[in-house]
């Protein structure tokens, strides 16, 4: 986390109690194991439990801003989603064949020098 995330000073006190609320729900999110989404009326019941007035359009424009952007990946009308609830990517583009065609030339190679 950059220090801007944590102390911005147009930000507002209502961002900074977002940001608190938003890392403990990532926090028991990855605790427990769950899924790193909240659904959106759940989080603005919460924020409204805190005393902060917010909609749905409005959360959406202050997780584009620091310190939610680094926090809050995608809102929509349904649910939140929190940064790092992506799924990993696998950028491997090697078949199977290919895969087992590398290993036998390695373990060759590898025969070679040995002997």
């Amino acid at each position: 986390m950059l220090i801007l995330e944590v102390e911005q000073p147009n930000a507002g006190p209502d961002a900074e109690k977002l940001a608190a609320l938003t890392q403990f729900l990532i926090g028991r999110a990855t605790n427990t194991g769950a899924t790193k989404t909240i659904s959106t009326p759940a989080y603005l019941q919460l924020a409204q439990n805190m005393g902060i007035s917010l909609s749905q359009s409005q959360l959406a424009s202050l997780s584009q801003q620091p310190p939610l952007n680094g926090l809050i990946s995608n809102v929509e009308p349904d649910k939140i989603t929190f940064k790092g609830a992506e799924p990993e990517v696998d950028d491997s583009d090697m078949s199977p064949d290919q895969a087992r065609a590398t290993v036998d030339k390695m373990a060759k190679r590898a025969a070679s020098k040995g002997a």
